[in-house]
């Protein structure tokens, strides 16, 4: 189980601009090219592990500083099919 949290973290952990405003417009978020550079330079700084709560918090809090309320409160919509996987 543990190679598979890996791997699902470093695909988060990687996620490309254009992966990230694809699925902005895929869930009908407006997300401009700054707010991605932005949030992809965040990720290339900070440990990403969806399955530490503590770390969950610190991605929300920064898509939210960054992105914004709306927009982070999206990226928490994309991630709920998978919460019992993630045990959220």
């Amino acid at each position: 189980m543990q190679h598979l949290h890996q791997m699902i973290n470093r695909r988060v952990q990687t996620i490309t601009k254009a992966e990230l405003l694809q699925q902005a417009q895929k869930f009908q978020v407006a997300l401009t090219e700054k707010q991605a550079d932005q949030f992809i330079e965040w990720l290339a700084h900070h440990k990403v592990d969806l399955f530490s709560e503590e770390k969950r918090t610190e991605l929300f809090q920064a898509a939210e500083r960054i992105l914004g309320k709306r927009e982070a409160a999206a990226l928490e919509m994309m991630l709920r099919p998978y919460m019992h996987f993630l045990k959220l």
